[in-house]
């Protein structure tokens, strides 16, 4: 299997090279805000089971602080991480001094580790030491390093045997024609070993080979010297994508990628191809590129303190979108990034301040808008989501053992439509109301209607259903009294004058049927209001004085008008 072996960390780390497994549960691609989703699991049977819902995500700016403790650091370069049987380690060049750091984090690689200056190694280390690398190599470590100016540039190798707790041995492995030789990656491809490093002052890249043995002392090297659109190269990334790789290298003194493709093989010329952006770079000095559930980014550091992620929306073989994540946890003058790895549901990476001699951990953390964060269960329930976004879904199989498998499929939640249609009101007789929708994709009332407004002269409840161009839904519903004017008494008592009782604005609406009851709830009588007004009597007969209880039902969809009648005589 190849492998970049700088990403040594722990079994839930992303592998530069390789990609996120293709999630082993059936979910769809997109859902609407309160949507309830539901997950299929085809995933084979474990012992556990660990669902997470709402994790780190790179679609979104991350947090940073400073680490604490960083004393034995000397203008730090570059960091490199690795896990040693359970045991973390980071290994930080200081360009100052020529010198290398060890930080040990025990079994936990967010604690605040134990710091120590390994030292110069007599000189073998040269000032302004720049990359590392930390290999394994069949149960054996080295830490490769390259750095210093013009004749003083040069390749170091440290020898640390089976261990990375080990003192290591150090030795100088020459000029290799290096001239201020920047960042560097040792890979493997089958059985062979290769290593790339760039040339600040002569715009070179220059390759190493190994052979199948890292002990090897005297690689045999190219040096690219031919390479149209190099121009200061500090950051240096391979990757293999769909059978092809690729170099990518920032330009620090024109403000651009450039990504170079060598073909099936390491061995390839490479050919460069220009990806910008000058507008959003500016003096780009490190880079890191990865696949994270469905999606493929890079991050870039930009010299003077912001962060660049680059999205690969249409391949890794098409210029990304760069979007600049402003100056996150304190970065000065950041100059080298380490690969991006998870800790449970969260993403780090940390980054070297050459300026102030810190090391800043920037980390992406997981989300709280799924209405379940996370669980243990092998069949998921339902899940919505609050708020629209770019979300990770998680499965970790068998977590903690051999066994381990993780998977990832990433669902966008979409926007819903807004509407509203205004509070509850009251229409006067003979006037009408506009009810507007908005703007929206469709509409459909409650009356029938499809238009983004209607005209209603009548009461009732009426309700909107809107559907946006994602096809999300909202509703909306209000409620229209009528100001119908109901006399509250009258007199029957055949003196010409208020002898019935009638409801002016139901001569609009003469088929809307009244029900009179008694306060014992016994009905007196039932008439449609084109009939006439009601002249107090029950069957021809006058009934006493009193107060009397109306319903008026003016139309199946509309709610029916009730309240009191006081009757005198």
């Amino acid at each position: 299997m190849n492998c970049i072996t700088k990403n040594i960390l722990f079994l839930l780390l992303m592998m530069p090279v390789t990609t996120f497994p293709q999630a082993l549960f059936e979910v769809k691609d997109t859902a609407c805000i309160d949507e309830m989703i539901s997950i299929t699991n085809h995933s084979r049977d474990a012992a556990s089971y660990y669902w997470n819902f709402c994790s780190g995500n790179l679609y979104y700016p991350p947090e940073g602080n400073t680490m604490p403790g960083q004393g034995t650091l000397s203008e730090p370069a570059f960091i490199d991480f690795a896990e040693d049987n359970g045991e973390y380690y980071a290994f930080i060049t200081n360009h100052n001094d020529g010198t290398i750091t060890r930080n040990y984090y025990g079994s936990d690689i967010l604690s605040t580790p134990v710091s120590e200056n390994l030292g110069d190694f007599g000189g073998i280390i040269p000032q302004h030491v720049q990359g590392v690398q930390v290999v394994n190599d069949d149960g054996h470590w080295y830490v490769f390093l390259v750095g210093g100016q013009r004749s003083d540039s040069r390749l170091v190798r440290l020898d640390f045997g089976s261990s990375l707790s080990n003192n290591p041995v150090a030795s100088d492995m020459g000029n290799f024609n290096l001239d201020y030789p920047v960042d560097l990656y040792i890979l493997q491809e089958g059985d062979n070993w290769y290593g790339f490093t760039v040339n600040y002052n002569t715009n070179r890249i220059t390759r190493f080979d190994f052979g199948n043995d890292l002990s090897n002392l005297v690689p045999v090297t190219r040096t690219f010297s031919d390479l149209m659109g190099l121009n200061g190269p500090t950051g240096l990334f391979p990757i293999q994508e769909n059978g092809i790789w690729y170099l990518f290298v920032s330009n620090n003194l024109s403000h651009e990628i450039i990504r170079m493709e060598l073909g099936p093989s390491l061995t390839g010329y490479p050919t460069p191809t220009n990806i910008g952006d000058p507008g959003i770079l500016a003096f780009p000095f490190d880079l890191t590129i990865l696949r994270d559930c469905e999606g493929l980014f890079g991050f870039v550091l930009n010299r003077f303190n912001d962060i660049v992620r680059m999205e690969f929306n249409q391949g890794i073989d098409q210029p990304p979108e760069f979007v600049s994540l402003g100056h996150q946890g304190n970065l000065f003058n950041p100059h080298g990034i380490s690969d991006v790895f998870r800790v449970g549901d969260t993403l780090y990476t940390f980054v070297a301040n050459i300026d102030n001699s810190t090391i800043t951990r920037l980390f992406f953390p997981g989300c709280d808008n799924a209405s379940i964060s996370s669980g243990t269960y092998r069949d998921p329930p339902e899940i919505s989501y609050n708020a629209p976004g770019n979300y990770n879904i998680q499965l970790v199989l068998d977590e903690g053992t051999p066994q381990q498998e993780n998977f990832c499929q990433n669902i966008v939640v979409l926007e819903s439509p807004d509407v509203d249609l205004g509070n509850d009101t009251l229409l006067p007789p003979g006037e009408t109301l506009v009810l507007d929708a908005g703007e929206q994709a469709a509409w459909q009332w409650s009356t029938g209607e499809t238009s983004q407004s209607i005209e209603i002269s009548g009461p009732g409840t009426y309700t909107v259903i809107v559907t946006n161009e994602y096809g999300c839904t909202a509703t909306d519903e209000i409620t229209v009294t009528m100001e119908v004017g109901i006399p509250n008494f009258f007199t029957p008592n055949n003196d010409g004058v208020n002898d019935t009782w009638e409801i002016p604005y139901l001569a609009n609406n003469p088929e809307a049927r009244i029900y009179i009851y008694d306060r014992f709830g016994n009905q007196i009588t039932t008439y449609l209001y084109g009939e006439g007004g009601w002249d107090g009597t029950r069957d021809g007969q006058p009934v006493k004085p009193d107060t009397y209880w109306y319903v008026i039902k003016m139309s199946k969809d509309t709610k029916p008008l009730k309240g009191s009648v006081t009757l005198k005589r």
